[in-house]
Parts: structure tokens; C-alpha cells; sequence
């Protein structure tokens, strides 16, 4: 096993509670997709090897010191590979007549985000990536995962400013959203945010009797919620903001 692979085995049983978190994490939550968001915040901190050292610790496992000394952030980039592969055989498998590209008419960046979005470790890894502003391992995982040199200077522009170029439904959606999400994580109600972020409906509507933004905007509903901000990146972007990554005002 790599290390990336007893990270991977070590989170997901904090996560699921068949692991007690080890010194150095403290986790609040109980409900298994918020305690990963709680999770992923304080790996983030610490950095992996030392998140597998103080778990097997906990654990009583014995991780070979090769594995720490083969560690790189390559290790997480075959995570990206495997799921580019599984993407690609399935889309060869598929039959002649087939649904429309779900990604047709997307942006590049977006299609980016959509893969990064489906494993946990990829979004740990874009985090560390983006705070280090290691450009060399951006331009592996767009390539990756889009086949594209995806610059990160314009990546982080689009994201931090992504609305500005939106519909104005979009616009509102996601200035009111973000100033809600901001006071929530000031508050350190982490688990409001973790749900909204996650798309919880009953979150929403509980929370939007108490909100003075929603509560007297009619067209505040969870469907307008869907359409102009969780489908649109911006749950993503909050994380990466609660993570530390700052998004540029103007490109560089």
C-alpha cells in the first residue's frame, strides 16, 4: 500500500467511526459526510504524512517508513488517472445511440471542477496544490483530467469571479449565498454550512426562516438554490475559501 492509499483507508473510517481520530484532530460533527468536510480541513493543516503517522499510531498499525519516504503528491495525480480511465471505458462501452454529452457547451474549467468534485482526495489535493501555487502539479492534474494546460492564474480568476460573468439570477443567487455561508462559518456552525454546501433540501428551507437575506425574497427557493448555486461551482469555491486559497480580483 502507498501512503496515499492509508490515507485514504485512515479517513474514511474516522469518517464512518470505526476510528477514533487521532491526536492533532478534532472532529465535532456525527453525520459521516460533514465530519469528512471537518476532516479534510484539518488534514489539510497537518499535510497526509503526518495525518497516517498519528493515525496508525491510533490504531496500533505499523506503516512501513518506505511508504513516507516514497510519498509524493503523485501518489493522489493516480487517483485523477484512475478515474479518467474508468470515465473513458465506460464512455467506450456505452452504445451507439447515447444520452448528449453531459459536459457539451461546459467550460473547460467546469468540466475540471466536475472530476475534481468526485473524490475526496482530489479536492485535499487541489486544495494543497492552490495554497502552494505549485503550478507544475495544476498543469498535471488539468491534463489529467481534461487533456488540457489549464492555466492556473485564469482557473483561480474564473472561480473567485465567476459570477460577474453570470445571468443575474446567478449573480444575486450567489452574493446572497456566499455572505450566508460566510456568516455561518464566523459562527462556526459547521454543520448548517457542511449541509447547505452538500445540498441538504430541509437545511435549506429550516435555514431560510432564519436568514434576514431569504426570509423576504420570494424567489428564494431550494430550486433557485440548485440552478444558480449548487450547480453552478460555487459550493466548491466556499471550500476552497474555508481551505485558505485566495482567489485573485484581477488576473494576473
Amino acid at each position: 500500500m502507498t501512503l496515499f492509499d492509508y490515507y485514504l483507508q485512515y479517513m474514511t473510517q474516522i469518517c464512518e467511526g470505526s476510528l477514533t481520530a487521532p491526536e492533532g484532530i478534532t472532529l465535532t460533527q456525527t453525520d459521516e459526510m460533514h465530519r469528512a468536510m471537518e476532516l479534510q480541513r484539518q488534514i489539510g493543516a497537518m499535510g497526509i504524512p503526518a495525518f497516517v503517522r498519528a493515525c496508525a499510531a491510533a490504531a496500533g498499525d505499523e506503516v512501513p517508513q518506505a511508504a513516507y519516504d516514497s510519498f509524493s503528491m503523485d501518489d493522489v495525480l493516480s487517483a485523477a488517472r484512475v478515474l479518467a480511465s474508468q470515465a473513458q471505458e465506460e464512455q467506450a462501452e456505452e452504445p451507439v445511440q447515447k444520452e448528449p454529452d453531459p459536459d457539451a457547451g461546459k467550460h473547460a474549467f467546469e468540466v475540471f471542477l466536475d472530476c475534481i468534485a468526485l473524490d475526496d482526495g482530489l479536492v485535499q489535493y487541489l486544495i494543497q496544490v492552490l495554497k502552494k501555487r505549485d503550478w507544475q502539479e495544476f498543469y498535471k492534474l488539468s491534463q489529467i483530467t481534461t487533456k488540457l494546460d489549464l492555466d492556473p492564474n485564469e482557473f483561480l480568476y474564473w472561480l473567485g469571479n465567476k459570477e460577474q460573468f453570470a445571468p443575474l439570477d446567478e449573480q444575486a443567487c450567489a452574493s446572497i449565498m456566499d455572505a450566508c455561508l460566510n456568516r455561518l462559518a464566523e459562527e462556526k456552525r459547521l454543520d448548517v454550512l457542511a449541509a447547505l454546501l452538500s445540498g441538504d433540501q430541509k437545511t435549506f428551507e429550516l435555514f431560510r426562516c432564519e436568514a434576514p437575506e431569504l426570509m423576504h425574497l420570494p424567489e428564494a427557493t431550494f430550486d433557485w438554490y440548485c440552478r444558480n448555486y449548487l450547480d453552478r461551482d460555487y459550493p466548491l469555491r466556499m471550500i476552497l475559501r474555508l481551505n485558505g486559497v485566495e482567489f485573485p480580483e484581477k488576473l494576473e
